[in-house]
């Protein structure tokens, strides 16, 4: 059950992120799984979910929403992360340790229903624990087959090298807002690993701004009749080789236009537009 994956089928994908299907305010179920179904159909395969992503009475919410809505259909990728829980209506905790993360990959596998997992990240690099240990059992599982591939996410560059040192790392997961580039993107670039840049258009609070924010790419996607949004993720995909986007697509509307900048034309015009507002960033 699910695909095979490697830095390579990770590249230049729009990913569907599942989080605020669980941890918003306001849930609605249904439209969850109505919005991961049109994801898939308008040509999303990669999908991104985590322990973290729960309900505060449910720990496995987001992966039971993502094992519903993908029934039957093999050829998708989904990622999950481990070591970061939810502890509350507005708290979450970090366990970067040996023992948690075992755990966490047998409740995703029980979650999603499946015998492998086929990405699965430590969630916060950023806090403390035993990381070199973590990517040790990490390896084991994937060398026995219950991991697909392994990532690490909210990482320095200095983590992606510890957790290269002892495991097969085929990915990274950062934040990265458009038009900007990161130590930890041009390391990955450099080693060969997929990125995949979280709140790429800056979140949900200032996605609305990004025309103020890329006015020469805005002109152009007013020329075009797109959205800003949608040439700003092509943007993304064109301008590194390594790099994966992940958006919260809230909605089967927002879905469809999301996948669309999988195959969005990315032309001259394009090109020097990025770069006049890469140059006033």
């Amino acid at each position: 059950m699910g695909t095979s994956v490697t830095p390579q089928t990770l590249r230049g994908h729009i990913a569907e992120g599942c989080g605020r299907f669980s941890t918003a305010d306001a849930r609605d179920d249904a439209n969850a799984l109505t919005t991961i179904r049109a994801a898939y159909d308008a040509g999303v395969r990669v999908f991104d979910t985590a322990r973290a992503y729960a309900t505060v009475d449910d720990d496995l919410h987001n992966e039971h929403l993502l094992a519903e809505a993908l029934r039957g259909r093999e050829d998708v990728v989904i990622m999950t992360k481990g070591g970061h829980f939810r502890t509350g209506p507005t708290t979450w905790g970090i366990e970067n340790t040996v023992d948690r993360v075992r755990r966490d990959v047998e409740a995703s596998l029980r979650a999603l229903g499946r015998e492998r997992l086929d990405m699965y990240y430590l969630h916060r690099a950023d806090g403390a624990g035993d990381l070199e240990g973590v990517f040790v059992a990490l390896e084991a599982l994937r060398r026995d087959g219950t991991i697909g591939a392994i990532g690490i996410s909210n990482a320095t560059v200095e983590q992606i090298d510890l957790a290269r040192s002892v495991c097969r790392l085929s990915a990274v997961q950062n934040r990265l807002v458009a038009v900007e580039r990161t130590a930890e993107l041009a390391h990955a670039e450099r080693h060969g690993l997929a990125f995949f840049a979280y709140s790429p258009l800056g979140g949900p609070a200032h996605a609305r701004d990004l025309p103020a924010r890329l006015p020469a790419l805005a002109s152009l996607a007013r020329e075009r009749g797109v959205g800003v949004h949608r040439l700003a993720l092509r943007g993304m995909l064109a301008n590194s080789p390594a790099l994966s986007v992940i958006v919260g697509m809230g909605t089967p509307c927002r879905a469809a236009e999301g996948a669309a900048a999988m195959t969005e034309e990315w032309d001259a015009a394009c090109a020097t537009a990025w770069k006049s507002d890469t140059a006033r960033a």
